[in-house]
């Protein structure tokens, strides 16, 4: 979604948002009950506490490549951009969206330039990117995902074709 409003959605005309505003009142909502109504509040700031403290693997992952940008409460200390706390992507359980950003990285563009996650797709197996995922997912979001190493396999193999 951050790739449509940096490179779509940013260039529309007010009369543009003004229509497409008009247009999504006119759509009655659709309940997903896969997603939790709140986003969950940061986690503690000790990585001794808080959900995911199971998941050694992953906590590992997230200790080595993550929390130097993202930190111990999901509170980036980088942007605000890269905060994972509230994140949509990090609270949906299925835990696909943060995987596929694990593997494949993004750009957004900021106010003040391009903001860019690495790809650590080469960097890490099937195995430690569901991990970090289960493990973002859980100590970050309403509920924690249960990926495995076949499903990033998979996430992989979609993406290549």
């Amino acid at each position: 979604m951050g790739e449509a409003v940096d490179r779509s959605f940013s260039q529309m005309t007010p009369e543009d948002i003004q229509s497409v505003v008009a247009y999504l009142r006119t759509v009655s909502p659709i309940a997903s009950p896969d997603l939790p109504a709140n986003p969950a509040a940061p986690a503690p700031a000790s990585h001794k506490d808080g959900g995911g403290k199971d998941n050694a693997r992953g906590k590992m992952v997230f200790e080595g490549g993550c929390v130097s940008c993202h930190g111990w409460t999901g509170e980036s200390p980088v942007s605000a951009m890269a905060t994972l706390t509230g994140a949509t992507a990090v609270n949906d359980p299925s835990g696909t969206n943060v995987a596929q950003i694990v593997l494949w990285g993004t750009t957004r563009l900021t106010p003040d330039g391009a903001l860019s996650m690495p790809a650590f797709g080469h960097a890490y197996s099937n195995d430690e990117i569901a991990a970090v995922a289960n493990y973002v997912t859980a100590r970050f979001g309403a509920k924690g995902a249960s990926l495995t190493a076949t499903d990033v396999a998979r996430l992989r193999e979609q993406a290549s074709q």
